[in-house]
């Protein structure tokens, strides 16, 4: 008998209606134009301040004024980069697939057979589970959000079971 969780090397093709579509990605608050206008803004305070030391003789305090702006840009560089990550949830008739992207694009593919599937809320995210296995989707949702993607996670796997009656 073949396992009912299922992973695939790749996204599978959908014949027929979907009933979920969705594609769920961290949220960052900060554009990258609005990070570079705030490393600009970082950057000329502490230049102004590193030719206050460096007319005062302390040279040495204008070289550390440089590495918090260095540090500064790789925090959200690394924060940027992580926010590559992705979830892609689909679903058809018959059928449910999951694909996890993470920050560095490498993609892992579930197919489950929504007959079986039960959506629930557990902590972080929303859990499908059958009798097998279980997967979190979305636990950096917000939890009004979470709440929102189980309603929907769930009425389109109840369309799939009924064949989109």
């Amino acid at each position: 008998m073949q396992p009912r969780w299922e992973r695939t090397p790749d996204a599978p093709f959908f014949d027929g209606p979907l009933y979920m579509d969705a594609v769920l990605r961290p949220h960052r608050s900060l554009s990258a134009k609005a990070f570079r206008a705030m490393l600009i803004a970082v950057l000329a305070i502490n230049l102004i301040g590193a030719i206050v030391f460096i007319a005062n003789g302390a040279y040495p305090v204008a070289g550390f004024l440089g590495l918090d702006v260095l540090a500064l840009y790789l925090a959200f560089r690394w924060n940027y980069r992580a926010a590559q990550a992705a979830e892609y949830v689909r679903i058809g008739p018959g059928r449910v697939h999951v694909a996890a992207v993470d920050k560095n694009g490498v993609a892992t593919h579930w197919q489950l057979n929504p007959v079986w599937a039960k959506v629930t809320r557990d902590g972080p995210g929303v859990l499908i589970r059958d009798s097998e296995g279980q997967m979190r989707l979305g636990a950096f949702l917000s939890p009004k959000e979470c709440e929102s993607f189980a309603v929907a996670l769930d009425a389109a796997l109840h369309r799939a079971r009924r064949g989109g009656i």
